[in-house]
């Protein structure tokens, strides 16, 4: 094995150096390194080449004695000796970036700023040696002599390469292993490869252990990246993953509560209008909304002496009595289909027969509402322990109906068939309804009536009206 580094040595630097140069302009153009360790390999690449192209330059132009081998030889052995200080300099800029980020260290180790120092010395007297032969000097013959500060160069060299085994040795549990392995041989085999050069004369394993390791670091380093830009991959897709989901969930929660809110505006729209109406409302909400319907059935009803009645009482109570008693109207509306059109005070108003249809059998259906409210107010008499009493006044005909306004706007109904039903509430008896003579002839089939009555009515003149027989 040495004898074929002896023979090849020079095959195996230029090899060497070509390989640096090519990871140097590689480590340029390689993006998401840090400025810090982008600077630290550039420099590790940069001095292994030099302490190479040292070498090679000495072993190969040493035995020549022409002027240019003169200067190539002294330069090539400045550059062995310079640069294998500058080399350790350089993996301690490595080291300090890698303690600072993976290494999570807030303070700079002492034992890596001795390094530098000594390493630093030892660079200054490897360029006082041009003029003081410290380290080495050549004779008249051009041949290389150690000078007698010769083992110093090696303490200059080793020592501070010990002080960062040290750092390694000691934050060794702090890096991965795929860094940990290039950090210890980088630090321990230019030690072994320097003891090997003492046993063996001529064979420079030292440098080419040194170069070696510092293009380990940087297949290394790139591996460590692409480790870290993968995870940091992974965790983006896994946080978007987690986005995603809680945006659908999101997206579901708002969806519920927009449809909880379209339920509860239609719900409302569907109390004040015609479930036909409100959706003609809600698709073209700027659109005038009137019809005529051929036959119609009206209700009117309100309390027998009501104004009398509420004056004895608070206004609290009266509102109680007045929301309980219109709510079992209410009730009674919404089980028997029929359409509430509004209160006004003590009065309710209730329509049915909203239909293009003559025959649609909506007075028929409005006598039977009739008589459940006159239950109602039974119950609610039962159960509040009250004496109330109500006329009921009901009338068939056309009518006109619509919506108008554009705040807290109102679905009313209009018409002679309108008037007609109230004349009937107002000249009616408590607890009887009161029809007219279109409303009869509708229903006279199906309900039982008393003898007909001649009443005056207000605008009508005398007029023929009937009471449901109880």
């Amino acid at each position: 094995m040495l004898d074929f580094l002896l023979k090849n040595q020079l095959y195996i630097e230029l090899c060497l150096m070509a390989i640096c140069t090519l990871i140097f302009f590689l480590t340029l153009i390689t993006g998401n390194l840090s400025k810090e360790r982008r600077f630290a390999i550039l420099l590790l690449e940069f001095s292994a080449f030099f302490w190479l192209f040292g070498s090679f330059a000495y072993n190969n132009y040493k035995d020549n004695l022409d002027t240019f081998s003169f200067y190539f030889v002294r330069i090539g052995k400045f550059c062995d000796y310079f640069f294998s200080n500058f080399i350790v300099f350089s993996f301690g800029l490595y080291l300090k970036d890698l303690f600072s980020h993976e290494g999570a260290l807030v303070k700079k180790s002492k034992r890596l700023l001795i390094a530098d120092i000594i390493v630093f010395l030892g660079m200054a007297l490897v360029v006082a040696n041009l003029f003081l032969g410290f380290y080495y000097y050549f004779d008249e013959n051009n041949n290389y002599c150690r000078g007698p500060g010769r083992n110093f160069f090696y303490l200059s060299s080793l020592f501070p390469l010990l002080l960062q085994l040290s750092c390694i040795i000691h934050y060794y549990r702090r890096f991965s292993r795929r860094i940990r392995i290039p950090m210890l041989l980088f630090a321990t085999l230019p030690l072994l490869a320097t003891l090997l050069q003492f046993f063996y004369k001529g064979i420079y394993v030292a440098s080419m252990s040194a170069v070696g390791m510092a293009i380990v670091i940087y297949i290394f380093t790139i591996q460590e990246m692409n480790k870290t830009i993968e995870k940091a991959h992974r965790l983006e897709v896994e946080m978007l993953e987690r986005y995603k989901k809680e945006l659908e969930e999101t997206v579901k929660i708002r969806t519920k509560e927009l449809r909880i809110a379209n339920e509860k505006a239609n719900n409302l729209l569907l109390n004040i209008l015609p479930k036909d109406i409100a959706r003609e409302l809600t698709e073209k909400p700027g659109k005038t909304i009137s019809k005529k319907y051929p036959n119609a059935t009206v209700l009117f009803t309100d309390i027998v002496g009501f104004t009398k009645m509420s004056s004895s009482m608070t206004a609290e109570a009266t509102v109680t009595m007045l929301n309980r008693m219109v709510s079992l109207f209410d009730e009674r509306c919404e089980k028997e289909g029929i359409e509430k059109i509004k209160t006004i005070g003590d009065a309710y108003m209730a329509v049915t027969g909203l239909s293009d249809k003559v025959d649609n059998k909506g007075s028929l259906k409005m006598l039977n509402f009739a008589q459940g409210l006159l239950n109602d107010v039974r119950y609610f008499n039962d159960t509040y322990k009250t004496n109330i009493q109500i006329r009921i006044g009901i009338n068939s005909g056309d009518i006109v109906a619509g919506v108008i306004g554009k705040k807290k706007f109102i679905y009313d109904v209009w018409g002679d068939t309108v008037n007609v039903a109230s004349r009937m509430e107002s000249s009616g008896s408590p607890m009887q309804i009161h029809v007219s003579e279109s409303c009869y002839q509708q229903t006279k089939d199906k309900i039982s009536y008393k003898e007909p009555v001649q009443i005056e009515i207000k605008g009508k003149g005398l007029m023929k009206t009937y009471f449901v027989s109880d």
